[in-house]
């Protein structure tokens, strides 16, 4: 970085211009995003929402599973009952 002393007023004058220009966009390109935070806080939710349904559905697939293995053991039993 070259030292201060070797720029003229003017140098750091425009510099500053630009620093401020650039500034005035980011402040409007925020508040533009701004705008636009409810709808990702609502994604947010259904994230949750959906997270939350996934866990569900892992419970009852895992429920119908220990079902369905109680049913094959209760089949197995009366088809060997019948058999006798």
């Amino acid at each position: 970085m070259k030292d201060i002393g070797n720029y003229t007023l003017e140098q750091v004058q425009a510099a500053l211009k630009h620093l401020d220009e650039a500034v005035s966009r980011l402040e409007t390109v925020a508040a533009q995003v701004q705008t636009q935070l409810p709808l990702a806080k609502g994604a947010v939710v259904y994230e949750e929402k959906l997270a939350d349904l996934s866990k569900q559905n892992s419970q009852l697939k895992e429920s119908a599973g220990r079902v369905a293995g109680r049913l094959d053991v209760a089949i197995g039993r009366l088809a060997a009952a019948l058999k006798d």
